[in-house]
C-alpha cells in the first residue's frame, strides 16, 4: 500500500469524523433549546391590585434592594442551582460558575459551594418564595 493511499484514507476518515462531530453538536444544541426552561423565577405581582388600607406590595426590585448585596449573590447562586437541576445540568458545571469558582476568599467560596450543592440536591420542585426566605435568612444569620 502506498503512502499516498494511506494518507488519503486517513484524510477521508478525519473529514468524516469532523462532520460527525459537527452534526452531533448541532443535535445537542437543538435538544437543549427544545428542553423546557423550568428556572425558578420570583413571583410576579398581581395585575390588578385592590385599593385598601394595607401598604402596596413591594416590587421585586424593591425586595432585591432591601437585602444586602452579598445576600443577593447568594440568592442568585441558589436560584441558578435550582434551575440547573431542573434542566439536568451537572453539579460540577454549576460549581464552575464565575460567582463560585473565581471567589478569592476561600471561606466564602466554600460557603457558596455548600449553598449551591444544598439547593441543587433539594428534592422536589423548589418554591421561589421559600428559596428566597431560606437563603436570605441564612445569609443574614451568618453575617451577624
Amino acid at each position: 500500500m502506498s503512502v499516498f493511499l494511506r494518507w488519503g484514507i486517513f484524510g477521508i476518515l478525519a473529514v468524516a469524523a469532523l462532520i460527525y462531530a459537527y452534526n452531533a453538536l448541532g443535535r445537542l444544541a437543538d435538544h437543549r433549546k427544545a428542553a423546557p426552561p423550568a428556572a425558578v423565577a420570583p413571583t410576579a405581582p398581581p395585575a390588578a391590585t385592590v385599593a385598601s388600607d394595607a401598604p402596596a406590595a413591594p416590587t421585586p426590585q424593591a425586595e432585591r434592594d432591601a437585602i444586602p448585596e452579598h445576600c443577593n449573590v447568594e440568592l442568585d447562586i441558589a436560584r441558578r442551582a435550582a434551575a440547573s437541576r431542573s434542566i439536568g445540568e451537572p453539579l460540577d458545571r454549576l460549581l464552575r460558575i464565575q460567582e463560585i469558582a473565581w471567589e478569592k476568599d476561600e471561606k466564602l467560596r466554600e460557603r457558596y459551594t455548600q449553598l449551591a450543592t444544598r439547593w441543587y440536591n433539594e428534592p422536589g420542585s423548589v418554591d421561589a418564595a421559600r428559596l428566597r426566605r431560606d437563603v436570605v435568612a441564612a445569609c443574614v444569620n451568618a453575617t451577624l
